[in-house]
């Protein structure tokens, strides 16, 4: 069951990994700024459907979901493939894109399953594909397009998602009757509340590139407000909302979106965006090629988050998930403070992105993506992780929509300026993460007989 979890994940994850080397192919093909628009909306997708999807599985079970966006996924990826035009692969890349929830799927069929020390491991060996196949997929992603194409990316991505369906079709249990959640699938709510996280992303994306006040980004952010706020007043009276507006303003809740939204928005830049500039500026920093890049900077960290994942949600199923979080959100700002002063040392950003590879991505990220399926109310487990997981795309768009321009500037200090910032981003993270309540965890038959 678990290889079948893991490999559907994969299915996913190796979508948004995979194709950044083919950067300048995907553009030379498809025109400036397709890359882009192919990234934008394939996290809008994956924001919106796990606000809906994750949230429908409690009703209609967990592998019909999984199944049907594993589906949804290779029809996508063959849009991919056949696609000649920037709007047929975007259709595509938003078909893939919703398979996002595949991660949430994962955390809350484990959670229903398996006990103790199991969960912790399975949810770590699961985290630890968060950050691409130990580095071998930038790799083989670049490999693939220098020699092929882009197009042969996809052509493997297809493969191994119906190898997923096929797997999770034969090893994933299938959902035991009376399980399913009582009552019927608040779709009003699912509408308001995709508008909602829709009219953000795209607010933060558009905002951060036509400026804020930009017709179009003020049109997205008044979408926004004029979604979310409706949402609460239907929230209210429907027997059973997608969104318990009490349970999000507790304690047990509400730290945690925003403490994600932070991480993402500093922690992941650092990653994702700062230090891959660092390395690649031929100006002001190494002027390394993508393939150095990825060898020097990425894989390190890959590695050692796939080795510590694991044993990180073992301990964090003793001590407590939020516990660990706090300590891995110290440890990421103490990296990305050292990060900040060595900037201009190749060999000193090396060791340091190993270290950073452990204590944000083998810790922060572990423990922050299974305490949406933690800490959410027992007789609604998938409120709470449909909304978290949104707060991923949301806080990595706004990070990117703060970092670009300070980054782009191209110079040793705009590097270190910003490094800084993320620090103390995380030092706010920290403080919500300090308010957030942990719920005791229930896993396996303890969570069922909850449930029942």
């Amino acid at each position: 069951m678990v290889a079948a979890l893991v490999l559907a994940v994969i299915s996913f994850q190796l979508n948004a990994t995979m194709l950044g080397p083919a950067f300048y192919d995907i553009e030379t093909e498809l025109g400036k700024g397709s890359f882009a628009a192919m990234s934008t909306y394939f996290y809008l997708a994956g924001a919106v459907a796990n606000v809906v999807l994750i949230r429908w599985s409690d009703y209609v079970g967990r592998k019909r979901v999984m199944l049907g966006v594993l589906a949804l996924l290779c029809v996508g990826t063959l849009l991919c493939v056949l696609g000649t035009s920037l709007p047929v692969v975007l259709a595509g890349r938003v078909m893939q894109g919703a398979c996002n929830v595949t991660f949430g799927l994962a955390f809350l069929i484990m959670r229903e399953r398996l006990t103790g020390a199991t969960f912790g491991i399975c949810c770590g060996v699961v985290t630890s594909i968060n950050g691409g196949v130990a580095g071998v997929d930038a790799l083989l992603g670049g490999f693939l397009a220098d020699r092929f194409g882009y197009r042969s990316i996809f052509m493997l991505l297809l493969v191994i998602g119906v190898a997923g369906i096929a797997v999770g079709w034969k090893a994933v249990p299938a959902d035991e009757p009376g399980r399913a959640t009582s009552g019927r699938m608040d779709w009003v709510g699912a509408a308001l509340i995709g508008l909602g996280v829709a009219g953000l992303i795209l607010f933060i994306s558009r905002g951060g590139n036509a400026g804020w006040s930009s017709p179009l980004a003020l049109t997205f952010i008044v979408v926004a407000i004029v979604a979310l706020s409706l949402l609460v007043v239907v929230e209210k009276r429907v027997a059973t909302p997608l969104v318990d507006v009490d349970q999000m303003r507790s304690r047990q809740a509400w730290p945690l979106i925003v403490a994600t939204i932070l991480n993402m928005a500093s922690f992941m830049v650092v990653a994702g965006f700062i230090i891959l500039k660092i390395a690649e500026d031929p100006d002001s920093g190494f002027g390394f090629d993508g393939t150095t890049t990825a060898i020097l900077f990425l894989t390190p960290a890959a590695v050692v988050q796939l080795i510590t994942a694991p044993l990180i949600g073992r301990l964090a199923v003793r001590i407590g998930f939020v516990t660990v979080f706090r300590a891995g959100i110290v440890g990421s700002i103490a990296v990305t403070s050292l990060l900040a002063v060595f900037a201009r040392n190749e060999g000193m950003l090396i060791l340091l992105m190993a270290a950073f590879g452990c204590a944000f991505f083998g810790v922060t990220l572990t423990a922050m993506s299974v305490l949406g399926v933690t800490q959410a109310p027992e007789d609604a487990p998938g409120s709470l992780p449909g909304i978290s997981n949104a707060a991923f795309g949301v806080g990595y768009s706004l990070g990117f929509a703060w970092a670009a321009p300070i980054v782009g500037t191209g110079t040793l200090n705009s590097f270190s300026t910003a490094l800084w910032i993320c620090a103390a981003i995380g030092v706010v993270s920290l403080g919500f993460s300090l308010v957030l309540e942990p719920r005791p965890l229930a896993t396996g038959h303890a969570a069922a007989q909850l449930r029942r």
